[in-house]
């Protein structure tokens, strides 16, 4: 049976529960990683105040369940970041879908 409290808890709200031991060496910050944290500073309270922790919260409790299971935490990190850009017209998702359709040719090229 699933107590009250557990009942009240958003599907992102993990604190406090037992998933084990936690790998060490699983922290290392990819490149990838490092860049989105470095973006995100930038935008945020640490920049150009674009965004502030509290929108980024937001986002990440309305990408719902399925999305934000599926992510890893720099992934959420990126995501949300996404979704306050698109929400304050900083570009459009069909912006973004071009810029990422180019990236994807570049690389491709480079792979060659």
């Amino acid at each position: 049976m699933i107590d009250k409290e557990e009942q009240l808890r958003g599907y992102h709200d993990i604190g406090g529960k037992d998933f084990g031991n936690i790998d060490p060496s699983a922290t290392e910050m990819k490149p990838w990683e490092r860049l989105s944290t470095a973006i995100s500073n930038a935008l945020g309270a640490a920049g150009r105040h674009v965004y502030v922790t509290d929108e980024t919260r937001r986002a990440r409790e309305q990408m719902g369940e399925p999305l934000y299971s599926n992510l890893d935490y720099y992934e959420r990190s990126t995501e949300s970041m996404k979704m306050i850009l698109l929400e304050k017209g900083l570009f459009t998702e069909k912006e973004l879908d071009e810029r990422m359709k180019l990236i994807r040719e570049r690389m491709a090229e480079v792979r060659n």
